[in-house]
């Protein structure tokens, strides 16, 4: 728990640190990250230069490389916002796997026949709707497990994941399977694509405006301000009257709400259908999201888009390079790690002033 505690002071401090700071952390992690990277790079005998140009460069080459771009571009940047919700009520919201599954099997139980079928076009608007519900749902019993017994929701949100895998796992190998295949029939509607000939859709249009929207809740509503004092010390937030509970279980719940529109997105837009690993590591990646974007909207729209790259453009890396895909996931995890890296110094470096002061 203390490490939980340290992790928790820190991440408050690197909130209320100064934009060149920041962007001064994140930087060098990244750069920190791309360097230990070429190193494992060289290691298997590959060129770094010629890996990360398959990795960052090529999938914009092409409008059809542009949609494939989208498809990771969409789900990431809606759940970095969930996430930084959470971040900046000084909470953890690890369980962004899980929320999608439930998210993508609202959509799902709307979208296919024979009920996408009696629903037509209103399958999509109320998929989605039904995603983002259940998405909130989920997240909100880990809001319950903290408001009510104080548990952490770094654990309770993580054991939740373990617990939506398998229940999707089921669902998919026996009540809905359609065919061979574990994976439920095609759903009925999908989100229009902004450009034929590529996986580009909607999708994209809407995360964006709730990256607007997520800017302006937090900046200028008076839930954003509370959600805010919170994380900045949560003693004085009290004092003002702020009911810590209340806010506590609301992010988590809107947190989740946001992940389960990313999974609903993933169906209506990208899968078509309900399988396993339809969530991917969007949880995980939506976290680095967050932390890369510096909780930012711009910051977290740029992160988003340089996450997808990495996504993107892993396959076609391995294909010439011969650099396994699981390298973007080694990339993303040093990424984080030298995050928290440089807010634990940072943080360090600012109690050692205090000291030195008094």
């Amino acid at each position: 728990m203390k490490r939980l505690s340290f992790f928790r002071e820190s991440l408050a401090h690197y909130q209320g640190a100064s934009r060149a700071r920041k962007l001064v952390i994140l930087l060098l992690s990244v750069a920190a990250a791309m360097l230990v990277g070429s190193v494992l790079i060289l290691a298997v005998g590959a060129n770094p230069l010629e890996a990360y140009y398959y990795m960052l460069i090529r999938p914009v080459t092409s409008i059809s490389s542009i949609g494939e771009v989208a498809m990771y571009f969409t789900p990431l940047l809606l759940v970095g916002i969930g996430v930084a919700f959470a971040f900046h009520a000084k909470l953890s919201n690890l369980g962004g796997e899980g929320q999608m599954l439930f998210g993508a099997l609202g959509m799902t139980l709307v979208g296919i026949p024979p009920v996408g079928e009696a629903l037509g076009m209103w399958s999509l608007p109320l998929g989605i709707l039904l995603g983002i519900l259940m998405g909130a749902l989920w997240a909100a019993v880990a809001g319950f497990f903290r408001v009510r017994f104080n548990a952490s929701e770094i654990v309770v949100t993580l054991m939740l994941n373990y617990i939506a895998k398998q229940f999707i796992s089921y669902v998919v190998f026996y009540p809905l399977r359609s065919g061979a295949e574990p994976q439920s029939a095609r759903i009925v509607a999908s989100l229009p694509k902004l450009y034929e000939g590529s996986r580009i859709n909607w999708g994209v249009i809407l995360a964006l405006l709730l990256t607007v929207g997520y800017a302006v809740v937090i900046r200028r509503t008076r839930f954003g301000y509370h959600l805010r004092a919170l994380g900045g010390s949560r003693r004085a937030a009290e004092y003002s009257g702020v009911k810590k509970n209340r806010y506590y279980f609301l992010a988590l719940a809107l947190s989740g709400a946001l992940c389960g529109l990313a999974g609903a997105v993933q169906i209506s837009g990208n899968t078509m259908r309900l399988m396993e690993g339809v969530a991917g590591d969007f949880g995980f990646s939506g976290i680095v999201v967050a932390m890369l974007g510096s909780l930012h909207p711009a910051g977290m729209v740029i992160a988003a888009l340089f996450m997808a790259l990495l996504e993107a453009g892993s396959m076609t890396m391995q294909v010439r390079t011969g650099i396994p895909v699981s390298f973007t996931s080694v990339l993303e995890a040093l990424i984080v790690l030298f995050i928290l890296l440089g807010m634990a110094i940072s943080a360090a470096q600012s109690k050692r002033k205090k000291v030195s002061k008094t």
